[in-house]
């Protein structure tokens, strides 16, 4: 008899919760149309119940995997991972299954977008590369583009090639109508390719054609800074320091060129070519700043 009650008794406990089992089972086995899951997802993700969003995402692109839309889901979900929750790597891969699931999307190329920034944060520039690649083979027509073959640029110095960095790069100095940013920030970054292949010689061309078509520019002081320590590597000291002075006036941090110029000013004591430089004062930069930038 007292067996009997006690069962009697766990099935009436069971029996308090049946009606939440039952929720459960009938929403786990419920499908949700697209713009439901979205808007559950969206829900939680509202009073930050972010695990919760990525259960209903996961479920839903599983779900909606015919959908068109679904590439939206992806991308969304690939958001979640990556900053709330920071999960970089859960975040790359809903990305890239936003591109594979409609690859000349808007999506899509948000996607390689924020794949392009993980990169770029985790340090990993060969991704940048790829990404920013792949942007201008589906995109190229895209308002973005010159954008895009910039950071390309970039990410080549980043992997140390520079030719190829070049290459990417040109088009900016080369043709007519480029935007006065874009130009001087390719002049800029062909100057980084020289300077950082040991040749202050090319790089000083460029970095003085910036300065001097936008000596207002925020990125002269430090170009300019470029330009002194290119003309210190070549022995041109007097006219470095100078360089350096007129830095010194744009350059966010003042500290930073008063230790340049006195480097300068140490290494320049008794050298006979800073003797024979013309005056610093004059403003006068060698020949070899004032030829035409090359490209190979």
């Amino acid at each position: 008899m007292r067996v009997l009650q006690r069962i009697m008794k766990k099935r009436k406990h069971l029996n308090r919760y049946l009606p939440i089992f039952l929720s459960l089972f009938i929403v786990s086995c419920s499908k949700f149309t697209f713009e439901e899951s979205f808007k559950r997802a969206e829900s939680e993700i509202g009073v930050g119940n972010y695990a919760e969003a990525a259960d209903i995402y996961n479920r839903a692109v599983l779900e909606n995997s015919k959908d068109p839309r679904v590439a939206v889901m992806w991308l969304r979900l690939g958001d979640l991972y990556a900053n709330p929750m920071g999960e970089l790597i859960d975040g790359l891969n809903a990305y890239q299954r936003a591109i594979e699931s409609q690859p000349t999307s808007e999506a899509s190329r948000l996607a390689h977008e924020r794949r392009a920034e993980i990169f770029d944060r985790v340090g990993r520039p060969a991704g940048i590369v790829e990404e920013y690649a792949a942007l201008l083979k589906f995109f190229e027509g895209h308002e973005e583009a010159p954008r895009y073959r910039m950071k390309l640029g970039e990410a080549y110095i980043m992997t140390k090639e520079f030719q190829q960095a070049r290459t990417e790069l040109r088009g900016f100095v080369e043709k007519s109508g480029v935007p006065t940013e874009l130009r001087e920030r390719a002049l800029f970054n062909i100057g980084e390719t020289y300077f950082l292949e040991g040749k202050p010689g090319k790089a000083v061309r460029f970095y003085y054609t910036a300065v001097k078509e936008n000596p207002k520019s925020p990125l002269a002081g430090e170009a300019e800074l470029r330009i002194a320590t290119c003309l210190e590597e070549m022995g041109y000291l007097g006219t470095a320091h100078k360089f350096a002075l007129d830095a010194k006036k744009r350059y966010p941090n003042p500290a930073i060129v008063d230790e340049r110029i006195k480097g300068m000013e140490n290494r320049g004591k008794g050298s006979q070519k800073n003797k024979d430089m013309k005056d610093p004062a004059s403003g006068k930069a060698p020949s070899e700043v004032e030829e035409k930038p090359p490209l190979e």
